[in-house]
């Protein structure tokens, strides 16, 4: 038994070692496009980073900002007069296929989440982005049959902190905030806005391959852990 009835999880470097494969996969793709057009890779691979960039901050709360389409476009645009344009969704499917075949998850996640289900907790995926990518995510990474429920930020439009994502999770487990833990990477869009709605937020900050992001002294998070085990303990689950 536990004194939490739900833990509601993100997905990318909270379950996932994301910060470690999207360089990767976006260096794979880059490479591909300056091969075909006779581009110097380091240069093009610059070019590719810094659009990619531009895309994040233009459009920073809604997953959109996720889209790699945009990032090959933009950077093929400044350095092609005449590139193939149909070519453009072939290449973003290679970059995810590339990004789904080097997955790489934290060190016990699954011993954690199959004893979370044995204890009769309920479990949620809370990821910003588009819902298809989230569920190609999940499957390749081996976790949907740890879970109960999956929520992108595209199906409530706005990224978190935004509460419409948790109030969906909470709506689709049947659950109250006050019995919720809310574990994630990012202080600003996990922990606030899991506390806005009375949920009880941590940060995953692992050792090795951490990727803890807009951590801010005016955001306390409820608990921060260093291996993906201990949030056993948090739940207050009896072992």
């Amino acid at each position: 038994m536990a004194k939490f009835k739900a833990l509601l999880l993100d997905l990318d470097d909270t379950l996932i070692k994301s910060n470690l494969i999207y360089d990767r996969a976006l260096r794979f793709s880059s490479d591909y496009l300056a091969e075909k057009y006779k581009l110097d890779k380091e240069e093009f691979f610059k070019l590719v980073l810094d659009k990619h960039l531009i895309v994040h901050r233009n459009f920073p709360t809604i997953h959109t900002r996720h889209s790699r389409i945009l990032v090959f476009r933009m950077a093929l645009e400044e350095t092609v007069k005449n590139y193939d344009l149909g070519l453009l969704p072939s290449v973003e499917d290679m970059y995810w296929d590339f990004f789904m075949n080097n997955i790489e998850l934290y060190e016990g996640i699954c011993e954690t989440l199959e004893l979370i289900r044995k204890s009769k907790v309920k479990i949620a995926i809370v990821s910003d982005g588009d819902l298809s990518l989230r569920i190609r995510k999940v499957e390749s990474a081996g976790l949907m049959k740890y879970i109960d429920q999956l929520v992108a930020s595209e199906e409530v439009i706005f990224e978190k902190p935004f509460s419409a994502i948790f109030t969906l999770a909470l709506t689709r487990l049947k659950v109250e905030a006050g019995s919720v833990v809310m574990l994630g990477n990012d202080y600003k869009s996990d922990v606030r806005g899991a506390q806005l709605l009375g949920i009880k937020a941590g940060v995953f900050s692992p050792l090795k391959d951490g990727n803890v992001i807009n951590k801010d002294d005016s955001i306390k998070a409820d608990f921060i852990i260093k291996k993906f085990g201990e949030i056993i303990d948090v739940l207050e689950i009896r072992k």
